[in-house]
């Protein structure tokens, strides 16, 4: 058929989403819940996307990143001391939004492992940045070169271990990669937690990181805890990827506001 032609399915994966597509309609039919095939659901295709809700809203994420990137660019200094890492962080989101377009296009063994390996790159390297903008800083705010690397190794040892994990001992393991993610976002929200309140006072673009904070945390709950896509369209993942486009939008205009802030209070005390 036309899905299966455009989005390139192989004639086995066809015949078992087709399988699994007819089985979750005659139980719809019935009134009995959809149930899952191989830990997936049924999704309806549209022009060969596999989860084509998931996919438009992956999308959507990547260009509220692109829009902070844009942002950073045309707002802060180059001579900020974060502004390419920063920079760094952000094409990296963009790249782990285009994995995941790719993946709920299409899931296959590679999709999903560079799915997997994507999202733990970009919440890795969330906590790495925050790590550093919360470090001591010299008399013109540059960051001490030996927290850089020390940081920057822990993080990459860190990344080695869960991609060998992935790899060697629990291929395509959605709860252990979940677990991992988790851990790691949990840590990023406490350190930036504790930073925000002690602050809190002075530095009024704060309080955009903790409804940053509270969003993402209620946003997690729709991961937690599953749901049969609504209509074969829109299940409780595709909605996660929905809630945090505006969460997106809302961090990278905190990490602007901090970036101007710091540039600011750094230039005057140089001047």
């Amino acid at each position: 058929g036309i899905n299966a032609e455009y989005g390139g399915w192989e004639c086995l994966s066809d015949s078992q989403y087709m399988c699994a597509l007819e089985m979750t309609e005659k139980r719809m039919d019935l009134g009995k819940p959809p149930l899952q095939y191989n830990g997936r659901w049924a999704f309806k295709r549209y022009g060969g996307l596999q989860e084509p809700a998931s996919v438009f809203f992956s999308f959507c994420n990547g260009f509220a990143v692109f829009l902070g990137i844009s942002n950073l660019v045309a707002k802060v200094p180059v001579t900020y001391s974060l502004f390419h890492t920063w920079l760094g962080y952000g094409i990296v989101c963009l790249i782990t939004w285009f994995v995941s377009f790719l993946f709920h296009a299409k899931d296959t063994v590679t999709t999903e492992i560079l799915d997997y390996l994507g999202a733990s790159t970009m919440v890795m390297l969330s906590l790495y940045c925050m790590l550093l903008r919360i470090s001591g800083r010299d008399q013109f705010g540059k960051i001490k070169n030996h927290l850089n690397y020390k940081y920057g190794l822990a993080i990459f040892l860190l990344w080695a271990y869960h991609a060998y994990n992935l790899a060697a001992y629990k291929l395509i393991d959605y709860g252990y990669n979940m677990r991992f993610n988790v851990f790691i976002g949990v840590t990023h929200h406490l350190l930036l937690t504790g930073w925000g309140l002690w602050n809190w006072n002075y530095r009024p673009h704060i309080k955009k990181a903790v409804w940053v904070i509270v969003f993402s945390s209620l946003a997690l709950l729709l991961e937690l805890f599953d749901f049969p896509p609504y209509y074969l369209i829109l299940d409780a993942h595709a909605a996660w990827h929905a809630a945090t486009v505006p969460i997106t939008v809302l961090w990278w205009s905190f990490i602007v506001d901090d970036c101007v802030f710091e540039f600011n209070r750094y230039k005057r005390k140089v001047v």
